[in-house]
């Protein structure tokens, strides 16, 4: 039996697992030692189905992943939604405001693993180069008729956050918004989420941990950002990256160093330890 059997970790990708697009050698090699063991390794993310391949062809065999912010439980080994949550179509009339405006704001609408170019921007082609997304491009008509995950704004500042903050208060809506960010060609980058009403990476943790029969006590999340923050509190051991922010950081478990030098493996160690109860661990 390994040390990590029937124990699930669920990890961010953009801040945690990623920095500018690559993985730490570290959290690779900490990351195939917990599936070794006998552990479930579970992608927990704001991005789309189709939106890390790359990062799954580095990782191999891993279990099926929690995407669009708890939106989709997806198995990319068979290719299969296991479990999704919906926008109310009631909703879909906010994007359409939102890009009526002058403001210069991308949207992208997710749908399974269509990924729509609602208002294409600098920052919405930025960021699908990025996730190496093909983006369909067509109108609010045709888009209406695809089941809509999330909805992201894509900012170019702090400025045009707080209009958007401001704007969607004059709206009656079923649905939740969250901010969140990536690192982009070394600058971060500033989102704005729509997605269904008591829906987060939480929500999709607890629903994966019951799609694999999760023992009690051996789920783990690790993340760097506010929408990771139900998720780690949730989590029977949750962890947060030295870059998270403070309030952030008080709510975890445990603080990984950072991103770029392998927080993952950090917390794997971590784990290891625990579970062992020995003074040596996996560690590079």
């Amino acid at each position: 039996m390994g040390v990590f059997d029937g124990c699930l970790l669920a990890c961010d990708i953009d801040g945690t697992l990623v920095i500018n697009g690559k993985i730490p050698e570290r959290n690779k090699e900490a990351i195939n030692f917990f599936i070794k063991e006998g552990g479930h390794f579970s992608i927990a993310t704001g991005r789309s189905v189709a939106a890390f391949r790359n990062i799954l062809d580095e990782l191999g065999n891993i279990a099926p992943c929690i995407v669009t912010n708890g939106c989709i439980i997806y198995d990319y080994n068979h290719c299969k939604i296991l479990h999704e949550e919906a926008l109310s179509i009631n909703d879909y009339k906010i994007a359409k405001e939102i890009k009526n405006t002058d403001k210069n704001i991308g949207i992208e609408i997710h749908s399974g693993a269509t990924v729509i170019g609602y208002n294409q921007t600098q920052e919405s082609i930025d960021h699908q180069v990025y996730e190496g997304l093909n983006a369909l491009e067509i109108d609010f008509e045709e888009a209406s008729k695809y089941i809509w995950n999330k909805v992201l704004f894509l900012l170019d500042n702090k400025e045009d956050l707080e209009f958007i903050i401001d704007f969607v208060t004059a709206f009656e809506f079923e649905c939740d918004f969250i901010e969140t960010t990536a690192t982009i060609d070394n600058r971060k980058r500033l989102y704005f989420e729509m997605i269904p009403r008591n829906i987060n990476k939480a929500t999709g943790l607890r629903k994966l941990a019951e799609i694999l029969k999760i023992n009690r006590g051996c789920i783990y999340a690790i993340g760097d950002y506010y929408n990771d923050l139900d998720m780690i509190k949730k989590a029977d051991i949750g962890a947060a990256v030295a870059d998270s922010p403070d309030d952030i950081k008080l709510q975890a478990d445990f603080v990984a160093g950072r991103c770029e030098d392998g927080a993952v493996a950090d917390f794997i160690n971590y784990l290891f330890m625990k579970r062992k109860d020995a003074k040596d661990g996996f560690s590079n």
